[in-house]
């Protein structure tokens, strides 16, 4: 379990239970007697057409070295046995929750399971590119045990896979604490969860996803992790980053979303790592972003009208009223208002 932290979140799960877990896990056969480099996190949640698609993407490029940890949260059943038939022989973990521990939990638990010197997230709506996990063993046997925190470059696609954005670094970089954070809190999309790896041994020393921060509470987890290392950005892309309309996050832009991303704000003067101006010059960039690219935007590609004029209608709360817009985004905000207005009623 990890050792108490000023940072700590939420722990996953007992001593007992896990230390139960590993026990099956041997008694299956399931365990390799050697550390895997990687451990490959899969929290699922009812979505078995994507997550098969996920599997393929790891058995597309099978090697030693990788594990899999599968924690599911899902109402239907039929995962087990898709993992047995995709993955086959290769080293993989399942486990089915007879009552839903809930998103933040669910990651927890896969985190907690993994016995790799390096953990990723791959939600079960996403999944690695061609050669994507070749080339992040690589980089990762290259890193040895020097960048505990890393992100690599992935492309967002929609639900058909159509590429929308590659999110790439232009090369290989080390950001400093007060650069990631700086990186982190002026840009919302700055981290697409699947591009993070973070060295196991990491967990122990900045505990686990605090499931109190809600949605935002992978954004917390990120501020944690950044303010103690940094981050080590790659150029490198390994995974798609799907965008979709049954996303958890669609469901986030809303007041109670807002204040809790304020109070974020509050959480991160406390590291005073950043200055009070820095941190006032990261609210304007990071929710215009959150609220036009992210939700605004999204919202105007499914044709909701409705759910469009909402997170519109955010922008004019007291709190943010009067951020400064960022140049970047002047044409955006001038034109979205006036269809707000125009679709208003």
């Amino acid at each position: 379990m990890p050792k108490a932290s000023p940072f700590a979140g939420s722990q996953p799960t007992s001593l007992g239970d896990t230390v139960l877990a590993m026990m099956g896990r041997l008694w299956a056969g399931e365990v390799m007697v050697k550390t895997p480099l990687l451990s490959i996190c899969i929290p699922a949640y009812n979505r078995p057409v994507w997550l098969r698609r996920g599997l393929e993407s790891i058995a597309d490029s099978w090697v030693e070295g990788v594990e899999v940890i599968i924690t599911d949260d899902s109402d239907l059943r039929g995962a087990e046995e898709m993992a047995k038939e995709v993955l086959g022989g290769g080293h993989y973990y399942y486990e089915h929750h007879g009552r839903a521990l809930g998103m933040a939990q669910n990651w927890n638990r896969a985190v907690s399971l993994a016995r790799g010197q390096y953990v990723m997230i791959l939600h079960d709506d996403d999944f690695f590119v061609a050669g994507g996990v070749d080339r992040l063993l690589a980089l990762l046997r290259e890193s040895g045990d020097r960048r505990p925190v890393m992100l690599f470059g992935v492309r967002v696609v929609d639900e058909r896979e159509r590429v929308m954005k590659r999110q790439v670094f232009p090369q290989d970089r080390y950001l400093s604490p007060q650069e990631a954070l700086m990186r982190l809190f002026s840009n919302s999309s700055f981290v697409r969860f699947p591009g993070m790896v973070i060295e196991r041994q990491v967990f122990a020393e900045v505990g686990y996803f605090n499931p109190d921060w809600r949605e935002p509470c992978d954004l917390e987890m990120w501020m944690r992790l950044f303010a103690r290392y940094g981050v080590y950005c790659c150029g490198a892309v390994t995974v798609a980053y799907r965008v979709h309309s049954q996303a958890l996050t669609m469901g986030s832009f809303h007041e109670n979303t807002v204040q809790i991303l304020l109070r974020l704000f509050g959480e991160l003067a406390k590291l005073k790592v950043l200055t009070v101006a820095e941190i006032e010059s990261c609210q304007g960039p990071f929710f215009h972003q959150y609220l036009w690219a992210a939700g605004a935007w999204r919202q105007l590609r499914r044709g909701c009208w409705q759910g469009f004029r909402q997170v519109m209608g955010l922008l004019e709360l007291p709190d943010l009223r009067g951020l400064d817009c960022p140049v970047r985004w002047r044409f955006l905000k001038g034109l979205f208002s006036v269809l707000a207005q125009q679709f208003k009623g």
